[in-house]
């Protein structure tokens, strides 16, 4: 009897002196027994107070949370046993005036998993009613969970890579899912922040970050009709138990505040840590260093639990831009043409002309006008506001003067972010240098595409790379060949050459490149590049381009700091399997410091598999070289 008393007492003593409670409190012998089955080190404890390894070699945890009242102990943030030990005493609370203000209502996924990994009576722990809680859960009307993805917008950096979110979707079949719950985690961001300024800070954690919600509406009106970026839903097979859960963590975590970082811990990262709060759910890929939301969606994809496919319904719903596009190209051209003249001439809708035309095509005329005046009204200016509005309501008014009848044309349904290959690439290859020799050559491509392998999941014909290397071995010597930090193109393939849709694209380059080709030494100078020009769709398969731009570098070698040029392109899909790129420069050095240049590049790739491809490459200038890649996407 004497050894047991001691026992007892060796345990209550090892505990933090917050926890030792009366023995007449009906909660201390769950706390004995979360002290004995070391709850506090199981993943599930970890995940729900967002433990993340710290220290030498990962050897303590951190809360990735930095707001303080997120913990109950004193050091809960690094101490996971002392929160735990705080979290149980704290739920044994009496209720104030404000249960709200409750351990219970803060932290109800906290509740949740400890009721069940304890065996919490009602009598122990009183369990406590939580008003705004279950307000914001639909008091359990949730019937399920949706990630939406919307895709890339290369108008914003936040957005190149596209983003995610989290879509509660309510059991009324009579509501409108626009009204639904939507949770979005994002960088704390000042309002006139430059683009490069975003970049570094972003990349160096320099934000603040963190969870928010608001109806679905506001997230569709925002990336579907403001930045005319395509959604797409995926609708999750869990339980109406395993929905709540997820809920009542994301309850807990909304409005703290995390260091946001744009290449890992990032709005993909902490939605999918939402997810994983579920013991076999896996919503993130592995990889420590990038986190981009297509490779969550491609992990989602190929995700499992209990046997079956984690993801329930994929549902597309395009952008305004989409529709507008979809509904133009339908039109026959006379009846393009005739849009056209409305837009010049909204008068035309009043004459025999318009008036002679079928029902059906009528309706589809002034269909397409009320999409394409929604359409310009996103981005017009606050001068061209009014008369849009009134030219909107012209057509509006048209269109109330037939009788009901038009439908809604009919698209091909895109190729959805699942389907498309893995964002990284590394490609291993042969090369011949006229001035080298042969050689090897090693490009390895964090993210994401270029003109040749953007699929239609992406900017079609466009480029978005980011941290690109390029080596080369010649004579058993290495050479560093350019690295590009960020390296984007933008090509209006799509656009209807209407008023305010026009043709125009661009491009921007930032990375150390070579002042002059076959350099067989290092002469790699920072260079900051910017063209601006027209695309023309020749056909559908063909993007011909011609652009205006600069360069900027530091002097080296004498290469000089300014060079204009003129650029030349065509980009063009062959088959499914080989798209080719062909590229003409004419390169002039502004200040006189070498004479004039003219490059040509000839590009084709085949691809083998979703993620493997073959590439050949002739380039010239100065001297000719000719290389052969072996590219795998991972």
């Amino acid at each position: 009897m004497t050894k047991y008393i001691f026992s007892l007492c060796l345990l209550l003593v090892s505990l933090p002196s917050f926890a030792v409670v009366p023995e007449t409190s009906s909660i201390t012998p769950y706390i004995n027994l979360a002290a004995i089955q070391k709850l506090s080190k199981t993943d599930t404890w970890k995940k729900l107070l967002v433990y993340e390894p710290s220290g030498f070699l990962g050897a303590k945890v951190e809360s990735a949370i930095l707001t303080k009242d997120f913990f109950l102990a004193p050091d809960g943030r690094t101490n996971p046993e002392a929160e735990l030990l705080a979290t149980i005493h704290a739920f044994s609370k009496p209720v104030g005036s404000d249960p709200d203000s409750h351990a219970q209502c803060r932290f109800p996924a906290r509740y949740q998993w400890l009721k069940s990994e304890l065996g919490l009576t009602d009598e122990s722990v009183t369990p406590i009613h939580c008003p705004e809680f279950s307000e914001w859960s639909e008091y359990g009307d949730a019937k399920s969970l949706s990630i939406i993805f919307a895709s890339g917008y290369l108008g914003n950096p936040a957005s190149y890579y596209g983003h995610t979110l989290l879509k509660l979707n309510s059991k009324d079949k009579d509501r409108t899912q626009l009204l639904d719950t939507s949770v979005n985690f994002g960088a704390i961001v000042e309002d006139g922040e430059d683009p490069v300024s975003y970049i570094f800070k972003g990349l160096l954690g320099g934000y603040k970050g963190g969870f928010s919600h608001a109806e679905y509406y506001f997230h569709n009106q925002n990336y579907g009709e403001l930045e005319l970026r395509d959604l797409w839903e995926y609708e999750l097979d869990l339980t109406p138990e395993q929905v709540d859960f997820v809920l009542a963590h994301t309850w807990e975590v909304m409005g703290k505040e995390y260091q946001y970082f744009f290449l890992n811990k990032n709005c993909s990262f902490r939605l999918g840590e939402l997810l994983e709060i579920i013991d076999g759910v896996k919503a993130n890929p592995d990889n420590d260093f990038w986190v981009i939301p297509q490779s969550q969606i491609l992990e989602l994809d190929k995700a499992t639990f209990n046997g079956e496919p984690l993801v329930k319904t994929i549902t597309f719903h395009p952008s305004r831009q989409f529709r507008l596009y979809n509904r133009f190209h339908t039109l026959q051209d006379r009846h393009k043409s005739m849009v056209a003249e409305a837009i010049a001439n909204p008068q035309i809708l009043n004459t025999d002309i318009f008036q002679s035309e079928r029902m059906d095509d009528r309706f589809s005329i002034l269909d397409t006008l009320l999409d394409y005046y929604q359409f310009i009204g996103q981005t017009a200016s606050e001068d061209d506001e009014y008369a849009i509005e009134q030219a909107y309501h012209n057509v509006l008014a048209h269109r109330y003067t037939l009788p009901p009848g038009g439908n809604n044309p009919t698209y091909e349904k895109p190729v959805s972010p699942d389907e498309g290959r893995d964002p990284s690439l590394i490609q291993l290859g042969l090369s011949y240098d006229d001035d080298l020799g042969g050689g090897m050559t090693l490009n390895v491509r964090p993210a994401y595409y270029d003109s040749l392998d953007g699929g239609a999941e992406h900017a079609e014909f466009g480029e978005l790379i980011m941290g690109q290397v390029e080596l080369s071995m010649f004579d058993s010597k290495v050479i560093l060949d350019g690295v590009d930090f960020v390296s984007i193109q933008s090509l209006s393939t799509e656009a209807t050459g209407l008023v305010g849709d026009g043709y125009d694209s661009w491009r921007l380059k930032a990375g150390l490149q070579p002042v002059r080709p076959g350099c067989s030494e290092t002469c790699l100078t920072l260079q900051l590049e910017g063209d601006r020009g027209y695309t023309a769709m020749a056909t559908n398969d063909l993007a011909l381009s011609g652009l205006v731009g600069a360069a900027v570098r530091d002097n080296k070698q004498g290469a000089g700091n300014l060079e204009g040029r003129i650029t030349v392109n065509a980009v063009a899909r062959i088959s499914e399997q080989i798209n080719a790129l062909f590229e003409y420069q004419h390169k002039k050095q502004i200040d006189g410091s070498r004479s004039d240049l003219n490059s040509f590049r000839f590009d084709t790739r085949y691809q083998i598999s979703k993620n493997l491809d073959l590439r050949f490459s002739y380039e010239h200038e100065e001297s000719d070289e000719v290389t052969v890649l072996f590219g795998h996407y991972w």
